[in-house]
């Protein structure tokens, strides 16, 4: 849900001005595909994703 902000009168959220701002994807699929990609050693695969967060391989590839 937006917030508002007293200086700019304006809604704000966290997913503004991000690659998340216009995606249907949500929020805590966006938070395990950051875990996933910061924490592994060698980095993640598409195939990786698309299995972990149950999504196509084109919104994995997307994602990442």
């Amino acid at each position: 849900m937006p917030n508002w902000c007293k200086d700019c009168r304006a809604y704000f959220s966290v997913r503004k001005g991000t690659a998340m701002e216009s995606s249907k994807i949500g929020f805590q699929n966006w938070a395990i595909t950051f875990y996933m990609m910061t924490t592994g050693i060698k980095g993640t695969s598409r195939m990786k994703l698309y299995c972990e967060v149950s999504v196509r391989q084109g919104t994995a590839w997307f994602m990442m």
